[in-house]
């Protein structure tokens, strides 16, 4: 019955693919996003404890503190190390004349904390050089594709480029420009509070929360550690934005369409084979039986429509990271699953609209026809 009829056979699994496409690749670009919000904060492993301006609550939205902050921190028993970091956007003017908004990341000029994690060209020690700065490989295509020696400007300040490395960047996806603390303070001049962040490093005999907690208790700034900043970040997407809501929108019509597409072919399918059923029927086959059939070609269609469906969202992250890496999207085992979910019960509803009409046909309508 399944598979003699191709073109209903086709139309329902290409309609169940669809919709577990729809499902899968819109729920990992929405991890993708997720993950790329904290990016910032995957590339600075060195620190256990970020600390800000009182209520902050997204990385790029900071109210920067002062140099006597700084001093506190560091006069905070179990505190080993603590340094400034500069984490701000400015204009950026290209050699063409042209400008661009970009990401300045300042670090400190002895211990390099808050580095890029990896250098593909140029020395991290050239960093040292007045005005000099290195450029993230992806974001170098903002820029022109600015080469080793080229100057830019920033708020009238000249920039030379001495080297590019690879970093995680940002949800917004500005390019990121590293230099020295000193440096970052002459390209983007805040004032007098003009240090965005302090990170942190907790000596090894002391709890990482309890030294928070004492950041925290200074007034006018709160210590957060690294997850407690990412799980900020991400709090921040799913309730201050509103992307979570689109996508959960696009999820919804991912099921729509698919529960609409197998209710309405499955039970196409099912009506043109009434006949068929009501032989077994008459032959005597019980409703166990029946039901197990209508199950058996559900389960059929809405597997291979799965596996179809995930393969082609698979081959979808594939390509995109391969490309671009503007558009990041993650497909974990549990997404997998999840999106197996809404599969089943697409079939499922369409499989017992189907089923409600086979088991009260009447098996002697066969023979009065």
């Amino acid at each position: 019955m399944l598979f003699a009829d191709k073109l209903k056979y086709i139309v329902l699994v290409c309609g169940l693919a669809f919709a577990v496409l729809l499902i899968t690749q819109q729920c990992a670009i929405f991890l993708g996003i997720l993950i790329r919000a904290t990016g910032p904060l995957q590339n600075i492993g060195q620190a256990d404890i970020w600390v800000a301006g009182e209520h902050t609550y997204y990385i790029d939205m900071v109210r920067p503190m002062s140099d006597r902050d700084l001093y506190r921190v560091r006069a905070t028993p179990g505190v080993q190390w603590a340094e400034p970091f500069f984490f701000f956007n400015t204009i950026v003017q290209l050699p063409d004349g042209k400008f661009t908004v970009v990401q300045v990341i300042g670090v400190d000029r002895q211990t390099m904390i808050g580095r890029p994690p990896t250098m593909l060209s140029g020395r991290l020690e050239d960093l040292r050089i007045p005005d000099a700065v290195l450029l993230d490989k992806v974001g170098r295509r903002r820029l022109k594709d600015v080469q080793v020696g080229d100057t830019l400007r920033l708020n009238d300040r000249r920039a030379t480029v001495v080297g590019f490395c690879n970093a995680k960047k940002g949800l917004l996806s500005k390019a990121l420009m590293y230099t020295t603390y000193e440096n970052a303070l002459r390209f983007v001049p805040l004032g007098r509070q003009r240090m965005t962040y302090i990170l942190v490093k907790v000596k090894e005999d002391q709890s990482v929360r309890e030294v928070a907690d004492r950041i925290s208790a200074l007034d006018g700034i709160h210590g957060w550690t690294a997850d407690e900043m990412r799980k900020r970040n991400i709090d921040f997407i799913l309730k201050d934005t509103s992307v979570g809501l689109n996508f959960a929108i696009m999820v919804g019509l991912g099921m729509f369409v698919g529960l609409v597409v197998s209710m309405s072919t499955f039970n196409q399918f099912t009506n043109d084979n009434l006949q068929h059923y009501a032989v077994i029927k008459a032959m005597g086959a019980r409703s166990r039986t029946l039901i197990g059939m209508v199950v058996v070609q559900a389960m059929t269609v809405g597997l291979i429509g799965y596996g179809l469906g995930v393969g082609l969202a698979a081959l979808f992250t594939r390509t995109v990271r391969n490309q671009a890496n503007e558009l990041v999207a993650f497909i974990p085992w549990e997404l997998l699953v999840v999106a197996l979910v809404p599969m089943l019960l697409c079939v499922s509803l369409g499989a017992f609209v189907a089923l409600r009409r086979v088991l009260r046909l009447d098996p002697a309508s066969v023979f009065a026809s």
